[in-house]
């Protein structure tokens, strides 16, 4: 991943974090006010009559999240090499992953109230630790781990193209292939393609991806024309999947005008966020709300509604949901503070060390040629180099034995 052109790289881009946060914010409320969920006893839509109607549309949320992803994740790509890239992104993910894998498990193996140890077993939670259970059809062990399989794949997509190199050309052909490919394999149910390629979030990174390259390298014809169709392929998504996801998940439809609007905001804020006298805000109160989204994105979800189901039939709804939003943000900060600041650079660092040494040691054995054979055990002499191979033998030659006992001589004949 060679930067291209000698762009100065970015600083931290404190309102982006903002808009992370909120994204989470919008995922919390959703799981405890938007959706029916096991927590309440009942559905949310009597518990919170009013608040629900408003909340129903966090479900969204994670597709913003993809936005900032595909932002982000190429400001960070661009310009390092490959194996830099996936050790940040390991040691981003998998610290918190690992200690919220193992706290959902130990929460509902006390309080069963979601039956993931009956559904998954001791070694579908084990290998829930890889983040890569999907892979095998092991489902989650929390709900909300659905958007890590998305983003390794997405991962993986753009370090295969760093390298080869990132170039404005090879941004913009991802940008459209990517979304179409995966449309074209959703329509022929092209499965493993469907698998791989994602085409109900290829949009949405992709509208991330655009906006980064924009502000890179400025506007364009192409980077316009193709925001437009990833804009309009992220409508087709909200219209043909998350509308019917929502009645069966959240028990509630949307509309689709307000997905629209909200689509619109999103596209909107991320453009702002990142516009040179915004991101350049020094509000460092936001970035410590960014480090708190990713531990409360993982531990709020099925912990959370253990907790609503403990604490509803003593204190008032409105009482509950803040001491459970209060609760998961106390362990999310625990999380972040004393597994992710440690462990994190740690991993980071040990895994970029050791993908350096395997990459860098391929092309030098390449390099070196074929090996020399091992000397016998207790032999002290050299091992010679075999000698050329014979020439063709010519017309008019005899060959007798070669007092030297190496090769054949060649002799006239007489």
């Amino acid at each position: 991943m060679v930067r291209e052109g000698g762009v100065p790289a970015v600083g931290r881009m404190r309102a982006l974090d903002g808009l992370r946060f909120a994204a989470a914010a919008a995922v919390v409320a959703f799981h405890y006010t938007g959706r029916d969920n096991p927590g309440w006893g009942e559905s949310v839509r009597e518990v919170f009559p009013t608040l629900s109607r408003l909340t129903v549309y966090g479900g969204f949320a994670p597709y913003l999240f993809f936005m900032i992803s595909g932002f982000v994740v190429l400001m960070s790509a661009w310009g390092r090499p490959v194996h830099s890239f996936v050790a940040s992104r390991v040691g981003r993910l998998f610290p918190a992953y690992w200690v919220a894998v193992l706290l959902v498990a130990g929460v509902l193996w006390v309080v069963p109230l979601v039956p993931v140890w009956e559904d998954l077993g001791l070694h579908g939670v084990v290998l829930n630790l890889t983040m890569l259970h999907q892979a095998f059809g092991v489902g989650h062990v929390d709900g909300v781990f659905w958007t890590l399989w998305v983003e390794l794949k997405f991962y993986a997509l753009l370090a295969l193209v760093g390298l080869a190199g990132f170039t404005r050309e090879r941004v913009l052909l991802l940008c459209l292939a990517w979304p179409l490919l995966g449309a074209l394999a959703a329509q022929t149910g092209t499965g493993l393609l469907v698998t791989l390629l994602e085409p109900n979030a290829a949009p949405f990174f992709c509208v991330g991806l655009l906006l980064h390259l924009v502000r890179r390298e400025g506007w364009g014809t192409a980077a316009g024309l193709l925001l437009g169709f990833n804009v309009l392929l992220a409508l087709w998504v909200c219209w043909s999947y998350y509308i019917p996801w929502s009645v069966a998940i959240a028990g509630a439809g949307v509309s689709f005008r307000a997905l629209a609007v909200l689509l619109a905001a999103c596209v909107g804020a991320l453009v702002v966020a990142t516009t040179a006298r915004v991101a350049d805000l020094d509000w460092r109160w936001l970035t410590t709300l960014g480090a708190l989204t990713y531990p409360l994105y993982l531990v709020h979800e099925f912990p959370g509604w253990v907790l609503i189901h403990l604490l509803a039939p003593v204190l008032p709804a409105y009482a509950v949901l803040a001491a459970v939003t209060a609760t998961v943000l106390a362990v999310a900060y625990a999380v972040h503070r004393f597994v992710e600041r440690p462990l994190g650079g740690r991993l980071r660092r040990a895994v970029e060390r050791d993908l350096g040494r395997v990459l860098d040691g391929a092309p030098r054995a390449a390099a070196a040629g074929p090996a020399v054979p091992p000397r016998p055990r207790g032999s002290t002499a050299v091992p010679r180099p075999p000698l050329p191979p014979l020439p063709a033998r010519r017309p008019g030659v005899a060959r007798t034995p070669d007092p030297r006992g190496a090769r054949d001589a060649r002799l006239p004949v007489p």
